[in-house]
């Protein structure tokens, strides 16, 4: 809960869900920032703290609408989730958006990443081009508005607002307070 919203069934989850802390990440998948910190920071945060059971992460894709092609990019990672298969959406999204960024053709660079994972391409297509993800996408667009969060990424710790692709050094000092602060509680 944040400002009075509740996150639950949005987005999607890596680690446990009892787990202490809860770790919430809005970002645009067109944002060079995003892409900084899901290619580079998270990668510790998740094996320091998601794969231990300290943290609940959760991905919430949020359209700011100044990037481009980060519509169809939020379209085909959620496509992709619908078939299990967002995480590695996520990171082929990411790894290439200076490419698919600069291009002409995005429909069918987003059909050629979803061909790079084990995505059944006639259900990503339809999925993709009939936008059957689009209603989900604008739930999260107006939730993540709701609480008055603009810059991707936006984070919250535990409620606790976090802006910008923060050092790791940093996302470390707000997940280890956030920690000392639930074993206070107990």
């Amino acid at each position: 809960m944040f400002g009075g919203v509740d996150f639950t069934g949005m987005g999607h989850d890596r680690g446990s869900q009892s787990a202490p802390v809860v770790l919430i990440d809005m970002s645009d998948f067109a944002c060079p920032y995003c892409a900084e910190f899901s290619l580079k920071t998270y990668p510790a945060l998740d094996r320091e703290y998601v794969q231990t059971g300290k943290v609940l992460f959760k991905y919430i894709p949020f359209v700011v609408g100044s990037f481009r092609h980060g519509e169809q990019a939020t379209r085909a990672a959620e496509c992709a989730a619908d078939q299990g298969q967002f995480w590695l959406m996520l990171e082929r999204i990411y790894s290439t958006q200076t490419e698919w960024k600069r291009g002409n053709s995005i429909d069918a660079q987003m059909a050629a990443l979803a061909g790079t994972t084990p995505v059944d391409s006639a259900r990503f297509s339809a999925c993709y081009s009939e936008r059957r993800t689009v209603a989900r996408t604008e739930r999260a667009n107006e939730l993540v508005n709701s609480i008055g969060l603009r810059v991707t990424p936006s984070f919250l710790v535990n409620g606790h607002p976090v802006q910008g692709a923060l050092p790791l050094a940093d996302f470390r000092k707000q997940i280890e307070t956030a920690l000392l602060l639930e074993r206070s509680k107990r």
